[in-house]
């Protein structure tokens, strides 16, 4: 892999005069100093200056023969960062007076613009607005012509004279361009952001034409993306560069969540439609995040209109969403509110109440809904001070309950129960505050509830047919997880100047958990003499979590730039007390204006773990801190990448990357679908893990059609000592992963897509071989006598876990939008979406069956065919 990338580069390096159309630098390019003697001698002057001022540099200006002094002084020190003053005979040449631009970039809602360019024409200076809207650059006394951008919007040029720090509101008008094209004055574009493996997602990324039971869903798209592996097909799984499920940070206006599924994974907890930007960071972490190892999932949501109502409603195939946004004071306060919720539940009563007619003595009864919530509140003080509230709210509920009676010599009735919650609650404050043109704060005070909850009862009571009770037996079992997290985070945005943009902060969580909380009451007797069991167990553990840390973008000239920075922690746990310090380190090269060249090293700690019995994310599942026994978890990640911009707006991008993973840990809580708590950290195997490959991207866009792919061909493999001797690939070794998309504009009112998906298939462990155990002798006997053992007790002989791979995974997608524009101006947007277009059954299970032969035979079953689907909105 190292050799194949080292070709990568090497051949982009090479290439990079072919592709910019012109060389690097031109070595006859006369430099400041060179013309400033012209000048001198043309026009008999002298020129006093600093030795320190850097004359060095190429004149790229217009010529200046035949120019009178002054306008050759002008012309020759325009875009340089000088300023020149003429005393008689006398140029004194000094630094140029600098000033600082700063504001918010918005859309005419008054909703700020995320990753938006911030561009001087004039000198060539740039910056990118921070996930709050805001930006500062800092640029020298004079006219400038700034450009204000962002993809799916119109550019913006603003003229403005510098004479003093101004600070701007400037708002930009969507636009036609299509998302997917990338041009080369995109600073938000991997060409020319510093870290490695960063995505940035728009709500129009996420709302696309296809989507599974029409219902959009942020994991379901991180899924597509190269190194990351999905899991079990369908579920909500986020497999990153080789990371388990629970090592991936996600993030809801800087606010943790802990559950993100639905429905095992159907669905994730994430409403499209009040989504305003995603992050995605796979490698490179910027030093301001921590706690897990693999990823990390920064979603920001929308502030709400500051000028008029809008809203949409949608239905689909399983589930309903409604978005309402607006002023509560116009350009002052908005609001945003996104409510989803499935509607199984209405569709199951009425069917089993149908059901239930034709069956003599017993009744069946199942429900489930799930439901998000998210609601926000913005306002604007002034200028420089603004505040946010937000509110999220996800819950599922499971309920079943089959009752019997029947009628013979006795009257039996029986009756179970089960009844399944689990979901988030959270709720953050956020005041942002300007402090100076250059430096920008945000304090957020936050508060995280995860819960889990099962019951079961099941009741079976006997009566004579005069209703005298002969027996009552009654089993009842409760069990509760919940995890509270109260804190509070400040942030500090520092613009120093072009070359330094300096981020530092602090972050403190108090963790309240309650892993497994259990109840039992059991009785059985005859209604006067009852054997009674009733048992209460409750664990409770506390944790504080204290983070600081730093990071500085530094510009090393026109070509290198350089984000260094330091994550330090703090966690705090009854006799123990865990610190770490946490470099993080990523370089960029600009070796033209269309190749970039990065690199990156990062180390990740996570003190949250997660136990579970299966790999469906279940509400049976549940977290617990890092212990005096249990240590945190530790990866460290190299990455390393070429990034080109092709003519034609093609792009093409090569990444590869190595990963090591320590103190990781598998739970062994038997055949239990709920784990156990008690004295689960000696049920723990500790291990280590490693991953490394390459991915390669490319893509094409113009008006009408989109063509974007991805291939990643990578190893994922354990070393777990308790557990096997030497290394084993993991599950989800997925070697060799493909994706094409594919969208085309047919009309302005139709637009189609289409998604074929590849990848190696998972992996599970048979048996290599099959061996006879020995006879024993018969207990007892004389000796001689033997028995050979039942069928049951062969010996299973493996060679090593995860030993082969089910049969390779892929499917088509296909999705068509018809869109029509009512005489109101609102939009109805009808949808078609087919998943498995051509009926893929895919292996979900697999297991070894002996043929009637007496032969073995591995048996793979599919679960899900071809799924079409539907839906409608409304938006107005």
């Amino acid at each position: 892999m190292t050799r194949i990338l080292s070709l990568i580069i090497l051949s982009a390096l090479l290439l990079t005069q072919q592709i910019n159309g012109e060389p690097v630098k031109d070595p006859t390019t006369s430099t400041l100093r060179q013309k400033i003697e012209d000048v001198k001698t043309r026009h008999g002057v002298k020129f006093v200056y600093d030795s320190s001022l850097l004359l060095d540099i190429p004149y790229r200006g217009k010529k200046l023969d035949g120019l009178p002094l002054d306008k050759s002084l002008a012309e020759l020190f325009r875009n340089t960062g000088l300023r020149w003053e003429k005393n008689g005979d006398y140029v004194i040449i000094m630094p140029a007076k600098k000033y600082t631009l700063s504001g918010y970039v918005t859309e005419p809602d008054g909703e700020t613009v995320i990753n938006a360019t911030v561009l001087d024409i004039t000198s060539g200076a740039g910056t990118l607005t921070n996930e709050h809207g805001f930006f500062s650059l800092t640029l020298p006394e004079g006219h400038h012509s700034v450009s204000f951008s962002s993809i799916g919007n119109s550019d913006r040029v603003e003229d403005i004279m510098l004479s003093g720090n101004k600070t701007l509101s400037v708002v930009l008008s969507p636009g036609n361009e299509l998302e997917e094209v990338v041009v080369t004055a995109d600073l938000n574009s991997p060409l020319h952001t510093t870290q490695t493996g960063k995505i940035s997602l728009t709500a129009k990324d996420l709302n696309r034409e296809y989507a599974l039971l029409s219902s959009p869903d942020v994991v379901k798209t991180l899924q597509t993306l190269s190194g990351v592996a999905a899991g079990t097909e369908i579920t909500s799984g986020l497999y990153v560069h080789g990371g388990d499920n629970d090592q991936n940070l996600f993030m809801l206006d800087g606010t943790p969540l802990y559950q993100v599924n639905h429905l095992g994974g159907l669905f994730s907890s994430f409403n499209t439609d009040v989504i305003k930007n995603i992050d995605f960071y796979k490698s490179g972490f910027p030093a301001r995040y921590g706690g897990r190892l693999s990823s990390v999932v920064d979603v920001r949501t929308k502030d709400g209109n500051m000028n008029e109502y809008h809203g949409s409603f949608s239905v689909g195939l399983l589930d309903g969403r409604l978005q309402i946004e607006g002023p509560i004071a116009r350009n002052r306060t908005s609001f945003n509110i996104g409510l989803r919720r499935t509607w199984l539940d209405l569709i199951t009563i009425p069917a089993f109440a149908i059901y239930n007619k034709n069956q003599k003595g017993e009744n069946t009864d199942i429900r489930y809904a799930f439901h998000d919530f998210n609601a926000k509140v913005t306002h604007i003080f002034s200028p420089r001070s603004r505040a946010d509230i937000s509110f999220f709210s996800g819950n599922d509920t499971f309920r079943a309950k089959d009752t019997y009676e029947d009628l013979y010599q006795y009257r039996q009735d029986e009756y179970s129960k089960i009844n399944l919650q689990w979901g988030n609650m959270t709720a953050a404050m956020n005041w942002k505050y300007q402090f100076s043109p250059k430096l920008y704060s945000v304090f957020t005070a936050i508060y995280t509830y995860n819960k889990s909850r099962q019951g079961y009862i099941d009741n079976y009571n006997t009566y004579t047919l005069d209703s005298t009770i002969i027996g009552i037996t009654h089993v009842e079992n409760h069990s509760r997880s919940t995890i509270n997290d109260f804190g509070a985070r400040m942030e500090l945005d520092y613009r120093l100047n072009q070359t330094h943009h300096i981020r530092t902060g602090a972050n403190y969580l108090m963790h309240f958990f309650k892993p497994q909380s259990f109840a039992q009451n059991n009785f059985s007797g005859n209604g006067t003499d009852m054997d009674t069991t009733a048992r209460n167990i409750h664990h409770t553990m506390r944790g504080h979590e204290l983070s600081v840390y730093a990071e500085d973008n530094i510009a090393l000239g026109e070509r290198w730039r350089v984000n260094a920075g330091i994550h330090c922690t703090l966690f705090n746990i009854p006799d123990k007390t865990y610190g770490t310090l946490e470099p993080r380190l990523a370089v960029r090269y600009q070796a033209s204006d269309r190749v970039t060249l990065k690199a990156s090293y990062t180390k990740m700690s996570q003190y949250m773990h997660q136990l579970s019995n299966s790999y469906l994310n279940l509400p049976t599942d549940y977290w617990v801190p890092s212990t005096a026994k249990i240590a945190p978890s530790r990866s460290q990640q190299y990455a390393a990448g070429v990034y080109l911009m092709l003519p034609r707006n093609i792009r093409l991008s090569a990444e590869g990357f190595y990963k090591t993973m320590e103190n990781l840990i598998e739970y062994d809580g038997g055949n239990s679908l709920t784990p156990p708590f008690e004295n689960w950290d000696s049920r723990i195997r500790r291990g280590r893990g490693r991953a490394y490959g390459m991915e390669i991207e490319g893509g094409y866009g113009n008006e009408r059609l989109s063509i974007s792919g991805s291939y990643t061909l990578s190893w994922n493999e354990r070393n777990f000592p308790g557990f096997h001797s030497g290394w084993y690939p993991d599950k989800f070794d997925n070697r060799h992963k493909l994706n094409i998309n594919l969208s085309y504009k047919i009309t302005n009112r139709i637009d189609a897509y289409a998604a074929w998906s590849f990848h190696s298939g998972n992996r599970m462990t048979v048996p290599q071989q099959i061996t006879l155990a020995p006879t024993i002798p018969v207990p007892g006997g004389a000796g001689h006598e033997y028995y050979e053992l039942s069928e049951q007790n062969y010996i299973w002989v493996y060679e090593k876990p995860n030993n082969i791979s089910l049969a390779a995974y892929h499917r088509l997608d296909l999705g068509i939008n018809f869109r029509r524009t009512t005489k109101k101006g609102n939009e109805r947007i009808w949808n078609i979406s087919v998943y498995n277009a051509y009926c893929r059954m895919n292996p979900f299970t697999a297991k070894i069956v002996v043929m009637p032969n007496g032969t073995y035979r591995g048996k793979a079953t599919a679960i899900f065919p071809i799924l079409p689907s539907f839906s409608y909105t409304y938006k107005f």
